[in-house]
């Protein structure tokens, strides 16, 4: 159906006989928009309404992206230091020195936008409400990760996206919960009613996690953030496999593993789907889309106890988890009467999870997620370290 003209108003005493053929009424016009672009009018709407929602807390975005910067460096010093062997807890991945160098810029920021929170975030002796917004900073940015498109033979399997992402939501929803419901008001302005906030009754973090909960709710199929795997920065990302904020972040990230895989730090080590024994803590992984990992801890949810008693008959069991298979073994001894004479711990290769610390998050992967790849280059890279030194320098 093509409109060459759509009617305008016209006074009751217009001559209808100067109005074209080829005029359509607007009321069947606007119908017809209705039925048949109805979509696409719906996505228009849901755009805009995106944009409004980012231009009108640019503010927190600024926010959460100082945040996000200064943690960023501080998860690559402390995946530095486990690199070298040094151990590092939670409580000392966010120093005091972070805490400070993240509340002077917010509190300069607060102060230069005129925000009510500008008295109640300042760098004093309390810094727990820095604190508050790395983790939640942290938790939004783990969620990005997760909910980014890829290619299809890279999405999680659907089970997995709900185990990994439950975690992260539940440290947004706490947030919330630590705030107040604030209060409704009429603006004279407008004529519109609105929410206010009440900084003394709800805290910045829990502020901030409002707004976040607006983008995972409403936003999140339109309007495509990204957090920069390089620096941290929260980003619009044009294109789905968009992971850099700026090219110069890629070109940064290109160059530092260029020199890794070219010093010799890194050693291939191959290892077997059906039986990946040889997987170990403290190897490392390249992720096809998360980049260079440190392995933390490898497990099998499912492990069994084979044994062979002296009557020849056998038999096994499982292994309950925290239990080794030398302890269970132990029990099996205590409770039978035959002498056992050959046994064996087997794991089922399927049940494997893998705990591995990238520089922006900490990801916990099934055997299904790193070995099933319809293309091989998409399965990750293994690898065992030859110089722990080199590799911090070069992170």
């Amino acid at each position: 159906m093509k409109f060459a003209h759509i009617e305008h108003d016209y006074d009751d005493d217009h001559d209808e006989s100067d109005i074209s053929d080829d005029y359509i009424p607007r009321d069947d016009a606007l119908g017809y928009v209705l039925e048949v672009e109805r979509e696409a009018l719906e996505a228009v709407f849901k755009s805009e309404a995106a944009t409004e929602w980012l231009e009108e807390g640019k503010r927190l975005l600024d926010l959460l992206n100082i945040v996000s910067r200064h943690d960023k460096e501080q998860l690559r010093e402390a995946i530095r230091k486990e690199v070298t062997g040094s151990p590092v807890s939670f409580s000392d991945e966010i120093t005091e020195a972070q805490r400070f160098s993240v509340a002077s810029e917010i509190a300069k920021l607060l102060e230069t936008t005129n925000s009510p929170y500008a008295n109640h975030c300042t760098p004093s002796d309390d810094l727990k409400w820095v604190e508050r917004l790395i983790v939640l900073t942290r938790a939004f940015r783990e969620v990005l990760f997760l909910i980014v498109e890829t290619p299809e033979d890279l999405r999680l399997p659907r089970y997995s996206l709900v185990t990994a992402l439950e975690k992260p939501l539940q440290k947004i929803q706490l947030a919330l919960e630590q705030g107040g419901p604030g209060e409704i008001v009429f603006s004279p302005q407008t004529g519109d009613f609105c929410r206010r906030i009440k900084p003394d009754r709800t805290p910045l973090h829990s502020y901030l996690a409002d707004w976040l909960s607006q983008y995972l709710t409403t936003h999140f199929r339109t309007l495509k953030l990204a957090a920069c795997v390089e620096c941290g920065t929260i980003f619009v990302r044009d294109r789905r496999d968009n992971v850099y904020c700026s090219k110069a972040c890629q070109n940064r990230i290109a160059y530092k593993r260029k020199k890794i895989f070219g010093s010799g730090v890194l050693r291939e080590t191959k290892i077997n789907p059906e039986a990946p024994s040889n997987l170990l803590s403290g190897m490392w992984v390249h992720h096809v889309r998360l980049g260079l990992g440190r392995i933390e801890a490898v497990r099998f949810n499912d492990r069994r106890l084979w044994i062979k008693l002296d009557d020849k008959s056998s038999f096994s069991e499982r292994i309950p988890d925290g239990t080794t298979a030398a302890e269970q073994l132990a029990k099996v001894k205590d409770r039978g009467k035959s002498k056992i004479t050959q046994w064996e711990e087997v794991a089922d290769p399927n049940s494997l999870e893998v705990k591995v610390r990238f520089i922006q998050l900490v990801r916990n992967f099934r055997s299904v997620e790193l070995f099933s790849s319809r293309k091989a280059e998409n399965n990750p890279t293994f690898y065992t370290v030859e110089d722990s030194a080199t590799l911090a320098d070069l992170l």
